[in-house]
């Protein structure tokens, strides 16, 4: 009988069970130093590799919140974990094509911020340099588009999920920006009954983020079916396997461009 995967308490039980299972078996599959081809280069894999450790550790850093009764509060860790986890298959799926657009949205955040911070009359390092802008030597305009699609996917999250044909993503995204941002939801998650002259706030929100927490292991399970594959023997496949199983959710989770 499948286990019937929602956003319940039953399911909430399962999930703390398995969470630390794949994030120790993420720990695990990183140690064992070699990649499955040579099709994948040093810096893809470097920046695939750091992307992992994150999000496994992100997800770490939310279950000990939710232990400690912190729920909205671990809700903009959850936002990175989706995004980081659409951000692995995006890499992994264009290799060094989507590394060139990291590369060049790099160096385009650092430009701005050495800006603002010269706009305001902060003393910099004389030796600071953010090097000279990437020049990719593109020849033809499908390169050049290309790479600008490629940067758009990257610096706008709609576009990312509309690529991969799962744009019903895109709201439960900004849902959870809205918790990573001064917004009044993270006003009312701590205050009701504004009545009379009278605030009642409480000392821990009572606000249902419990669909957070049982989302959990699917955006760690997206990322580790895209990294265990890159690694020789590919050393999770038998725990995604079985974690798919215990949750009643399909082995095939990574999203596919249409």
């Amino acid at each position: 009988m499948t286990f019937a995967y929602r956003a319940d308490e039953k399911t909430a039980k399962r999930v703390r069970a398995i969470v630390p299972k794949l994030t120790a078996g993420a720990g695990t599959a990183l140690r064992v130093q070699e990649l499955a081809s040579a099709e994948i280069s040093t810096s893809v894999f470097a920046v695939l590799a750091g992307w992992w450790r994150f999000a496994n550790r992100t997800a770490d850093a939310m279950i000990a919140l939710y232990d400690q009764g912190f729920t909205v509060e671990a809700v903009p860790l959850m936002r990175n974990l989706v995004g980081h986890a659409y951000a692995i298959n995006w890499l992994a799926d264009n290799g060094d094509d989507a590394y060139k657009a990291l590369v060049a949205e790099s160096h385009k955040s650092r430009e701005k911020l050495l800006t603002n911070l010269e706009g305001v009359g902060w003393q910099l390092p004389e030796n600071v340099d953010l090097g000279e802008k990437p020049d990719f030597g593109f020849t033809t305009d499908e390169e050049r588009k290309r790479h600008g699609r490629l940067v758009g996917e990257l610096s706008n999250f709609d576009n990312m999920v509309k690529a991969y044909g799962t744009a019903m993503m895109y709201p439960v995204y900004r849902n959870l920006s809205s918790y990573a941002h001064t917004t009044d939801l993270t006003a009312s998650a701590f205050v009701s009954g504004v009545e009379d002259d009278k605030v009642t706030l409480y000392e821990q929100s009572p606000a249902d983020r419990l669909a957070d927490l049982c989302w959990m292991p699917v955006p760690l399970l997206q990322a580790a079916s895209v990294m265990s594959p890159l690694l020789k023997g590919d050393p999770m496949k038998k725990l995604i396997r079985e974690a798919c199983r215990d949750l009643g959710l399909p082995e095939e989770l990574v999203p596919k461009r249409p």
